[in-house]
């Protein structure tokens, strides 16, 4: 697809931004992808779809108004045609709104050109594995791989470029009781030893789930949170948490932490890591992030996530972070506990595979809620005795990460973004699990 070279976006945006006057910015960003798509059941593909497709989204500016639009890019001659006929509708919408007193005007950032392509990988020799592999399983899910490209452009220059290459299985298996166990294999290198080996470890955590489930009662309970449940925990962290934006508005959860009020534990270690290569540097304006930012170090909190818009609504530094002034790369440092340890340091209390319906119960506190999911076992001397019933949890952030914690597996885990709601999403997280004490369950 034409989109997906940088040479077509670049000479056709330029090609554009010649039609800008002087008292006028643009700046363009692109979203494209080659994407194919399975979805599967009882190990049978039951739709499959290759996607190809790309749009532009246009920012323009006139004195100090803005204007957004999208418009779909094929990389063709008619695409021109129809960019420069928005513009000057553009032009005329423009008129009537109002000025923007904290705008963000577009600015050279450099021209950068980042390409993170792994060797190129066949999709049929790919899912054929998959089926081959999970053929005497009951297995449903989504497989999907392919190259992602953002972009930006600006009218004073800048120029920055990302392409990634990816694939993941995100995927559940069943018993004859119709319980699960969800699971995901994702990455930039295939490789079928490792897609086997977490099948294996999937399958040996569905034969546990035959057995009768046990109910905990509510109380508070020795805890481990393995890699996938953790990243959850950074997703809802990421709901304004460590945004700049909502600590100037009152709307943050970590005040107490800025304030040294609270405290985290100094065995955790949070920074925003571009190193993983999943996502690019650079935001919707161009500008390009710290490729390691530190947002908390040895407990201590070092800095939000500041936007320009922020910076200049609050007369505070920018770190070029998102509009949204969420985490796009979010990386745990690791700490000391071993995968052959997990069970033994636990020694009677629960093991969590995933958590799901997770939001704020006390946002100024940093309290959250939400339930157990899928694979979730109680443990008795170190070792799995059954599943147990759905939990409904409520903890602090300053629990979780903080006097609760015992220690963060020696070992991490890449949860990339799945998302794929009218485009597919770019970025992810590098997770340890956490083992904590007296994790307080509700219901």
């Amino acid at each position: 697809m034409e989109a997906m070279n940088s040479s077509n976006f670049e000479i056709f945006s330029k090609k554009i931004l010649n039609e800008i006057t002087s008292d006028e910015a643009l700046t363009l960003t692109l979203s494209a992808e080659e994407t194919l798509f399975a979805r599967i059941s009882k190990a049978k593909v039951r739709q499959m779809t290759n996607l190809n497709q790309a749009f532009i989204d246009y920012k323009f500016i006139k004195g100090n108004k803005t204007l957004t639009y999208t418009l779909p890019f094929l990389g063709v001659e008619d695409d021109i045609l129809k960019a420069v006929k928005k513009l000057s509708i553009a032009r005329e919408w423009i008129k009537s709104i109002p000025e923007d007193p904290y705008l963000v005007r577009p600015e050279f950032y450099g021209v950068t050109k980042d390409e993170n392509l792994s060797e190129p990988l066949n999709s049929n020799d790919m899912l054929s594995l998959v089926l081959d592999s999970a053929s005497k399983v009951d297995l449903a899910g989504v497989f999907s791989t392919g190259d992602i490209v953002r972009a930006t452009i600006n009218s004073v220059g800048q120029f920055h470029w990302f392409k990634t290459r990816n694939f993941y299985l995100d995927y559940s298996l069943y018993n004859e009781k119709q319980k699960a166990v969800k699971s995901l294999y994702a990455g930039s290198h295939w490789e079928a030893s490792a897609l086997q080996a977490n099948l294996t470890e999937s399958e040996y955590k569905l034969s546990l789930m035959n057995r009768a489930s046990k109910k905990i009662e509510r109380g508070s309970y020795r805890t481990y949170l393995a890699p996938s449940a953790v990243a959850e925990l950074l997703g809802t962290l990421s709901w304004g948490g460590v945004s700049m934006g909502e600590h100037q508005r009152g709307n943050g959860s970590l005040r107490d932490l800025w304030e040294k009020k609270k405290s985290l534990s100094t065995k955790f270690t949070l920074n925003e890591d571009f190193n993983l290569g999943m996502s690019p540097r650079f935001n919707e304006s161009g500008e390009v992030a710290p490729i390691v930012l530190p947002l908390v170090e040895n407990g201590e909190l070092k800095n939000f996530l500041t936007s320009t818009r922020t910076a200049n609504e609050y007369k505070v530094n920018s770190n070029f972070a998102s509009d949204w002034e969420s985490m796009r790369s979010p990386v745990v440092s690791n700490g000391n506990l071993s995968k052959e340890n997990i069970y033994k340091e636990i020694g009677t209390g629960l093991y969590l595979s995933d958590l799901h319906y997770l939001n704020w119960s006390d946002r100024e506190s940093a309290r959250i809620t939400g339930m157990t999911r899928y694979a979730c076992f109680w443990v008795e001397n170190g070792e799995i005795v059954c599943p147990i019933e759905d939990l409904r949890f409520d903890e602090s952030y300053y629990s979780l990460f903080g006097d609760k914690l015992v220690d963060l597996t020696n070992f991490s885990e890449i949860i990339p973004q799945t998302g794929s709601y009218e485009r597919r999403d770019v970025g992810g997280s590098q997770t340890p699990g956490i083992l904590v004490n007296d994790f307080k369950f509700t219901l």
